[in-house]
């Protein structure tokens, strides 16, 4: 078999392409350096209609001075859980050339302290992160009555 045979019957690959593009007004976004700017801006962001209903996972991507570049909702779940992709956590990330990370999840029933889960899931994300050099900066979890900040706990 010669190789056009070869190139023409093999399947079609899906092809990947990572692009970057920066935007000039990088000065005008917002500064997350404390768990208060933080809340305040998922208050902005975040659907607050689903606060209590369904749980969500969020992750703020951010420059090395701690400038939003954007965020991105990782998933949605039910009143008590979402499943949350760690491989996913990481090359939004990437794809946002982002130097460190903030993530959230609210908690639909009010509790206002995370669970074995969240503790697990925020060192896992920590760690996966930590190889590829983007800091975890904190880890929120919202109501609609106020926020948990592990790095204010002092477990971050």
């Amino acid at each position: 078999m010669n190789t056009e045979t070869r190139m023409a019957s093999s399947p079609k690959l899906a092809e990947v392409k990572l692009t970057y593009s920066a935007h000039p007004e990088q000065q005008d976004y917002p500064v997350l350096d404390s768990p208060d700017d933080v809340y305040g801006y998922l208050c902005d962001i975040w659907d607050t209609g689903k606060i209590e209903l369904q749980e969500e996972f969020i992750v703020i991507l951010l420059n090395n001075a701690l400038r939003v570049l954007g965020w991105q909702k990782i998933s949605r779940g039910g009143k008590s859980a979402t499943i949350v992709d760690i491989p996913i956590v990481a090359t939004t990330a990437l794809l946002a050339n982002a130097s460190s990370i903030i993530i959230a999840h609210n908690h639909p029933g009010g509790i206002l302290h995370p669970s074995t889960q969240d503790r697990n899931l925020t060192f896992r994300i920590k760690k996966a992160l930590s190889y590829l050099s983007i800091q975890l900066e904190d880890h929120l979890i919202i109501t609609r009555s106020g926020y948990y900040s592990f790095k204010s706990k002092g477990l971050l």
